[in-house]
């Protein structure tokens, strides 16, 4: 058997990671795989932070009896060209497929037909994904091939002693028109800093200080920074949009999780509360850094089955 995974070139975002890391896994079980990198000019498709996961490549997929094409969701049209092996669609954000194909969708979202393809299966990284394809593509078997958060924000979480400072993180790249009010209108004594341009070293010195993270996107999937901010011991507010909205992909108590995020003075004083009795607020947490501290665990037992799966 062998297994390409289709992964955009160069690029640096959470599906990115998780194909690499996927494709590591299945090496440390002697399975047979490559990324296919799609999308790149001249250049190292390999960014620097993830060589770590030490991928081999190959330029195409190749149509043979035993070979598996691993496709995130936005590579769906690709999985016609699996004749002879099989296709694995990796639904890693249901919003990337809708804006990827938004403009061919007439009467259904199944413009392919995959839900008719026998060589394809259906694999969701969130419940999210898979509420929309029971929902949109009446598809019989889906399964889970989830993720984890990087182990050196773990590693870094674990060991930090930093005293908490009133910072409240955001993602300037998702949701900053509701958290822009926000700032504008905020008490002085508190910070509020984009999380962009960071590594993850950094991104997680910056998370061990802070008491809140909000999230007000679009959440396309079961999101990592949330994830990342919680194990690092940050308070989270989010809104009710996508992932948010199920009590699987975001289990937090249901006060975090805000209705009407243009309601700026009930919204501030969430923020607050969060900040002003954060010692008492983020046990509130504990549960969810607990399923988070279980997610590369699972992941393993999650790839064995996809492995029994696709050799069945």
């Amino acid at each position: 058997m062998k297994i390409y995974i289709a992964c955009p070139g160069a690029a640096v975002s959470g599906g990115a990671e998780l194909l690499h890391q996927f494709s590591q896994e299945l090496t440390k079980r002697n399975v047979e795989n490559y990324i296919v990198y799609y999308g790149t000019g001249d250049g190292d498709p390999t960014p620097e932070r993830y060589r770590k996961y030490n991928v081999k490549t190959a330029k195409q997929y190749t149509d043979e009896p035993g070979s598996v094409f691993v496709l995130p969701e936005v590579g769906v049209h690709e999985a016609q060209r699996c004749k002879k092996g099989k296709a694995v669609i990796w639904w890693l954000s249901v919003n990337n497929y809708i804006m990827c194909y938004r403009e061919y969708f007439s009467t259904t979202f199944d413009i392919f037909n995959i839900s008719a393809q026998g060589n394809a299966f259906q694999f969701v990284q969130s419940q999210y994904a898979r509420e929309f394809l029971e929902k949109y593509f009446k598809v019989a078997d889906i399964y889970f091939l989830s993720d984890y958060v990087n182990d050196e924000i773990i590693e870094r979480a674990q060991r930090d002693q930093s005293p908490r400072e009133n910072i409240c993180l955001y993602n300037p790249a998702k949701g900053f028109a509701n958290v822009e009010p926000l700032i504008e209108n905020c008490r002085d004594d508190i910070t509020w800093i984009p999380l962009q341009g960071y590594s993850p070293a950094e991104m997680a010195d910056l998370m061990c200080r802070a008491k809140l993270y909000i999230d007000f996107g679009g959440h396309p999937g079961k999101d990592r920074i949330p994830r990342e901010a919680a194990v690092c011991g940050c308070c989270v507010i989010t809104n009710r949009e996508g992932s948010a909205r199920n009590e699987t992909d975001v289990p937090i108590p249901e006060k975090y999780k805000l209705e009407d995020t243009g309601d700026i003075p009930h919204v501030l004083a969430r923020i607050y509360d969060a900040i002003d009795h954060y010692d008492d607020r983020i046990g509130d947490f504990a549960a969810y850094r607990q399923r988070i501290l279980g997610e590369k665990e699972q992941f393993g037992r999650e790839i064995e089955q996809f492995l029994e799966i696709i050799q069945s």
